[in-house]
């Protein structure tokens, strides 16, 4: 596949998108559609513009990477060709999201416990962004949240208080106001995997393995993040947001978080001056919001059950989460929370490793210096009984 093939998807895919936007905007001014209607049909079509976007993202890095790839080969003088056979630049093999060690023989000084080679970084910087994909607590945050950094701890300056503000007569001097300052300092942490496959598994598999493993990995990596990020508190190397939150008991008898007690949250949060932006959500009381019913009429509050799933409360996406202990709603000002990244989420390919078993290993790593909430009033946990 070339170049120019990814670049006809990419356009084709945003054609589509462009389509599907016309389409919301009559939507809107289509009178003879209830407010109901109209917003059923504007979530799928949200929906479908949210893929379309994907796709021609992932057209347009595909053929960046190929592109890279053509080039790479072309200043070794055919060093860099694929070495199982083919004899054109132009098969599937350029195709994969996890590019083989042929594919990016890239020498990086002979580091032998990453077999001497390396992906690029212009590749594996790549990888955050599938990461965030898969991530409940970072697909919550803005790009402001995360904060890359270039040294082994990674500090984040806190207001503590302040105060001094006053009236001020005219002519008088204008008094100063006292801030107090603190900081919290984090190491950065590692998290790794190593796989293993077989040349033959690689080379009869029927489906594109190396894009298996990868995800795979950013899954694994993703699962380990999500679960420090939200509970990890003690010796966890990340402390989680719900030990640095303020937490509220409902009361006894009252199993299940409801829509009212989110909007209690939302209050709480811009009783601060803060800005509510997300819900993260056990999986049993993401089940119970969908169910919630309007008082004596039987209709369910996030809508009909034959349309798309409830998937936000208030106007803020719900985002559930396995790792989030059971009857536990979190309500945030996610521009409050941040994540350190020390190093991107950067897959290495070695075929030298195992070189006698003739095996490929795949590890993935990355180095993230915890989760910090800039006030604990910015993170509402809600607790059921």
């Amino acid at each position: 596949m070339t170049t120019s093939t990814f670049e006809r998807q990419a356009k084709a895919a945003l054609e589509d998108r462009s389509k599907l936007i016309g389409e919301m905007r009559s939507l809107e001014s289509n009178r003879s559609l209830t407010d109901s209607e109209k917003r059923q049909r504007i979530e799928r079509l949200d929906e479908e513009i949210r893929e379309l976007e994907f796709n021609a993202r992932d057209a347009i890095e595909r053929g960046e990477r190929e592109a890279e790839v053509r080039s790479m080969a072309a200043r070794s003088g055919g060093m860099l060709m694929p070495v199982s056979g083919a004899t054109s630049m132009d098969g599937d093999k350029w195709r994969s999201l996890v590019p083989s060690l042929s594919e990016y023989r890239a020498i990086s000084g002979g580091v032998a416990s990453e077999g001497g080679y390396t992906v690029p970084s212009e590749v594996s910087g790549k990888y955050i962004d599938a990461l965030k994909a898969k991530s409940a607590l970072l697909r919550g945050l803005p790009e402001s949240s995360v904060i890359p950094f270039t040294s082994a701890d990674f500090s984040v300056p806190q207001l503590v208080s302040s105060a001094g503000a006053d009236y001020v007569a005219e002519g008088q001097v204008i008094p100063e106001g006292q801030m107090v300052w603190g900081e919290v300092k984090f190491t950065a942490k590692k998290i790794g995997e190593v796989q293993w496959a077989s040349v033959e598994v690689l080379e009869d598999s029927a489906v594109d393995q190396r894009r298996v493993i990868a995800d795979n990995l950013l899954r694994d990596a993703s699962l380990r993040f999500d679960n420090d990020a939200f509970v990890g508190s003690g010796n966890n190397p990340i402390k989680g947001i719900t030990s640095q939150g303020v937490t509220t008991a409902l009361a006894a008898g009252k199993t299940t978080v409801t829509y009212d007690d989110l909007a209690d949250a939302v209050a709480r949060i811009e009783a601060t001056n803060g800005t509510p932006s997300v819900v993260w959500a056990s999986v049993d009381m993401a089940a119970a919001l969908r169910k919630e019913k309007a008082s004596g009429s039987g209709v369910y509050q996030g809508g009909s059950p034959t349309d798309s799933p409830a998937s936000t409360a208030w106007g803020l996406p719900i985002l559930p989460s396995t790792f989030l202990p059971p009857k536990t709603v979190i309500v945030a000002d996610a521009s409050r929370v941040i994540v350190g990244i020390r190093r991107n989420a950067t897959l290495r390919i070695s075929e030298d490793a195992r070189f006698d078993r003739d095996q490929v290993g795949f590890k993935l790593t990355m180095r993230i210096a915890g989760v910090s909430v800039a006030e604990a009033s910015s993170v509402q946990v809600i607790k059921a009984a």
